[in-house]
């Protein structure tokens, strides 16, 4: 059984995203996020322009909806609002959020901007650029922040980490194991050679925590994907082994997600997106003439 959060009407995500980083950029990134009113200390130097350290990396005024905080995050009360990955948080703020990164990868991360667009009653809407992702890399272990739209803040609601080990260097599967189980209650099956171990906790509408041995995970604003109803979060594990040496991990996935935090947002999101809509109709004075 499946859930949509959707309305009728369509939304996606804007292609065009604006990735922002401290660090070194090709001349063609940096042309591009020039064109776009963004530029890093790196690409001001390779361009020749003058731009202050301290400046500010604001995204441009696309002339979308500026959209305003109307609703607050409410942690989790179940294990969830306690779990972490590396010191990720669901709920952890931007800038605590770009500390523990900034932390573990030994560098700032990479912002991302982007925008949101719909249609509504014909009409079709943007919104302005606003923060979206925080990703760093150290070494091949990855990390990125999903960022809540500006109506709830800029709070963290997903977490995902993706890290791959050295053949020689690869972590002991029956460590990982026990790791796993003590920090997140998660027992994944013994590794065999017809599928990795995967598992999945997430937390119906009571707050109650179900365990299942399958990584599917599941979006509140992707209904394809949203396989269990009603859930509050989740967390999924998945690792793979270093190939026919089930005794050894060569991959470890995790995600930790609050859908609850999302469909709320979501739902205020197309509230101001539709209201902004509404006010230019009905305050429209055009008379079409004949």
């Amino acid at each position: 059984m499946s859930r949509s959060f959707l309305p009728a009407f369509a939304f996606v995500l804007a292609a065009s995203t604006v990735p922002l980083s401290g660090h070194a950029q090709s001349l063609t990134q940096c042309l591009l996020a020039h064109n776009q009113g963004l530029i890093t200390p790196a690409c001001a130097h390779l361009l020749g322009l003058s731009v202050q350290p301290s400046q500010p990396q604001t995204p441009p005024d696309n002339g979308g909806v500026h959209l305003r905080q109307t609703v607050t995050y409410q942690p989790l009360d179940n294990v969830f609002g306690q779990d972490s990955i590396l010191g990720l948080k669901l709920g952890m703020t931007q800038a605590d959020a770009t500390s523990a990164l900034t932390s573990y990868c030994g560098k700032a991360p990479q912002v991302t901007n982007t925008y949101l667009s719909t249609t509504y009653k014909g009409v079709g809407v943007n919104t302005q650029y606003f923060p979206s992702t925080l990703t760093c890399q150290k070494g091949q272990d990855s990390l990125t922040v999903r960022l809540s739209i500006p109506v709830m803040g800029a709070v963290v609601t997903k977490i995902e980490r993706s890290a791959s080990f050295p053949m020689e260097a690869s972590p002991h599967y029956a460590d990982l194991q026990a790791d796993i189980a003590s920090k997140y209650g998660l027992h994944l099956q013994p590794m065999t050679r017809y599928g990795t171990p995967s598992g999945t906790a997430y937390a119906g509408p009571d707050g109650k925590v179900v365990t299942t041995q399958t990584g599917t995970s599941a979006e509140a604003n992707e209904p394809l994907t949203y396989s269990t109803p009603h859930e509050m979060a989740y967390l999924s594990v998945s690792v793979s082994p270093v190939g026919e040496n089930l005794s050894n991990v060569s991959s470890l996935r995790l995600t930790l997600e609050d859908l609850r935090a999302e469909e709320v947002m979501y739902a205020e999101l197309f509230k101001q997106m539709n209201g902004s809509v509404d006010a230019k109709l009905s305050g429209s004075t055009v008379k079409a003439a004949l």
